[in-house]
Protein backbone atom coordinates (compact mmCIF):
# COMPACT_ATOMS: atom_id res chain seq x y z
CA UNK A 1 0.00 0.00 0.00
CA UNK A 2 2.88 2.33 0.77
CA UNK A 3 4.52 1.78 -2.65
CA UNK A 4 1.21 2.45 -4.40
CA UNK A 5 0.91 5.72 -2.58
CA UNK A 6 4.47 6.63 -3.52
CA UNK A 7 3.71 5.88 -7.21
CA UNK A 8 0.59 7.98 -6.98
CA UNK A 9 2.55 10.84 -5.45
CA UNK A 10 5.16 10.57 -8.21
CA UNK A 11 2.45 10.57 -10.87
CA UNK A 12 0.80 13.60 -9.30
CA UNK A 13 4.15 15.40 -9.13
CA UNK A 14 4.83 14.55 -12.78
CA UNK A 15 1.43 15.97 -13.71
CA UNK A 16 2.15 19.12 -11.67
CA UNK A 17 5.50 19.52 -13.39
CA UNK A 18 3.89 19.09 -16.80
CA UNK A 19 1.15 21.56 -15.86
CA UNK A 20 3.78 24.10 -14.76
CA UNK A 21 5.63 23.63 -18.04
CA UNK A 22 2.42 24.13 -20.03
CA UNK A 23 1.58 27.26 -18.03
CA UNK A 24 5.04 28.64 -18.74
CA UNK A 25 4.69 27.90 -22.46
CA UNK A 26 1.26 29.55 -22.53
CA UNK A 27 2.66 32.64 -20.78
CA UNK A 28 5.51 32.83 -23.31
CA UNK A 29 3.10 32.48 -26.24
CA UNK A 30 0.84 35.15 -24.77
CA UNK A 31 3.83 37.44 -24.34
CA UNK A 32 4.84 36.90 -27.98
CA UNK A 33 1.27 37.48 -29.15
CA UNK A 34 1.06 40.71 -27.14
CA UNK A 35 4.36 41.87 -28.61
CA UNK A 36 3.18 41.03 -32.15
CA UNK A 37 -0.09 42.87 -31.51
CA UNK A 38 1.78 45.96 -30.28
CA UNK A 39 4.06 45.88 -33.33
CA UNK A 40 1.06 45.49 -35.63
CA UNK A 41 -0.72 48.41 -33.99
CA UNK A 42 2.37 50.59 -34.33
CA UNK A 43 2.69 49.68 -38.00
CA UNK A 44 -1.02 50.32 -38.56
CA UNK A 45 -0.62 53.78 -37.02
CA UNK A 46 2.33 54.50 -39.30
CA UNK A 47 0.34 53.31 -42.32
CA UNK A 48 -2.56 55.58 -41.34
CA UNK A 49 -0.17 58.52 -40.99
CA UNK A 50 1.33 57.72 -44.40
CA UNK A 51 -2.10 57.52 -45.95
CA UNK A 52 -3.02 60.93 -44.54
CA UNK A 53 0.25 62.37 -45.81
CA UNK A 54 -0.12 60.85 -49.29
CA UNK A 55 -3.73 61.97 -49.46
CA UNK A 56 -2.67 65.52 -48.61
CA UNK A 57 0.11 65.43 -51.16
CA UNK A 58 -2.27 63.99 -53.77
CA UNK A 59 -4.82 66.70 -53.10
CA UNK A 60 -2.16 69.39 -53.36
CA UNK A 61 -0.82 67.93 -56.60
CA UNK A 62 -4.35 67.69 -58.01
CA UNK A 63 -4.98 71.32 -57.09
CA UNK A 64 -1.74 72.40 -58.76
CA UNK A 65 -2.50 70.38 -61.89
CA UNK A 66 -5.96 71.95 -62.03
CA UNK A 67 -4.41 75.43 -61.71
CA UNK A 68 -1.96 74.56 -64.46
CA UNK A 69 -4.83 73.45 -66.68
CA UNK A 70 -6.66 76.71 -66.00
CA UNK A 71 -3.56 78.74 -66.86
CA UNK A 72 -3.01 76.77 -70.04
CA UNK A 73 -6.63 77.35 -71.02
CA UNK A 74 -6.26 81.10 -70.42
CA UNK A 75 -3.06 81.14 -72.50
CA UNK A 76 -4.80 79.31 -75.34
CA UNK A 77 -7.53 81.97 -75.44
CA UNK A 78 -4.91 84.69 -75.99
CA UNK A 79 -2.77 82.83 -78.50
CA UNK A 80 -3.10 83.86 -82.12
CA UNK A 81 0.08 82.38 -83.55
CA UNK A 82 -0.02 78.77 -84.81
CA UNK A 83 3.34 78.00 -83.17
CA UNK A 84 2.04 79.25 -79.83
CA UNK A 85 -1.12 77.15 -80.21
CA UNK A 86 1.05 74.13 -80.93
CA UNK A 87 2.97 74.73 -77.70
CA UNK A 88 -0.28 75.24 -75.78
CA UNK A 89 -1.63 71.96 -77.16
CA UNK A 90 1.57 70.20 -76.08
CA UNK A 91 1.20 71.74 -72.62
CA UNK A 92 -2.43 70.56 -72.41
CA UNK A 93 -1.39 67.06 -73.41
CA UNK A 94 1.40 67.02 -70.84
CA UNK A 95 -0.92 68.36 -68.13
CA UNK A 96 -3.51 65.67 -68.85
CA UNK A 97 -0.80 62.99 -68.84
CA UNK A 98 0.51 64.25 -65.49
CA UNK A 99 -2.97 64.28 -63.97
CA UNK A 100 -3.63 60.75 -65.21
CA UNK A 101 -0.30 59.46 -63.88
CA UNK A 102 -0.86 61.18 -60.54
CA UNK A 103 -4.28 59.56 -60.19
CA UNK A 104 -2.89 56.15 -61.19
CA UNK A 105 -0.04 56.38 -58.67
CA UNK A 106 -2.38 57.47 -55.90
CA UNK A 107 -4.77 54.58 -56.59
CA UNK A 108 -1.90 52.07 -56.70
CA UNK A 109 -0.41 53.44 -53.49
CA UNK A 110 -3.76 53.22 -51.69
CA UNK A 111 -4.22 49.65 -52.89
CA UNK A 112 -0.75 48.76 -51.62
CA UNK A 113 -1.49 50.38 -48.27
CA UNK A 114 -4.79 48.51 -47.99
CA UNK A 115 -3.11 45.19 -48.80
CA UNK A 116 -0.37 45.85 -46.25
CA UNK A 117 -2.88 46.82 -43.59
CA UNK A 118 -4.91 43.69 -44.35
CA UNK A 119 -1.83 41.51 -43.95
CA UNK A 120 -0.98 43.16 -40.65
CA UNK A 121 -4.48 42.72 -39.26
CA UNK A 122 -4.56 39.07 -40.33
CA UNK A 123 -1.22 38.53 -38.65
CA UNK A 124 -2.39 40.26 -35.48
CA UNK A 125 -5.34 37.87 -35.17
Amino acid sequence: MFSSSKKTQQAIQALRDELDTLRQQIAEEKSRADEDRNISLAIAERIAALEVRVSGMGSELSRQLHELGTEIEELSKRADDAAVMEIVDALKTAQIRLATEQARYEITFRQDLAALADQLFKRAR
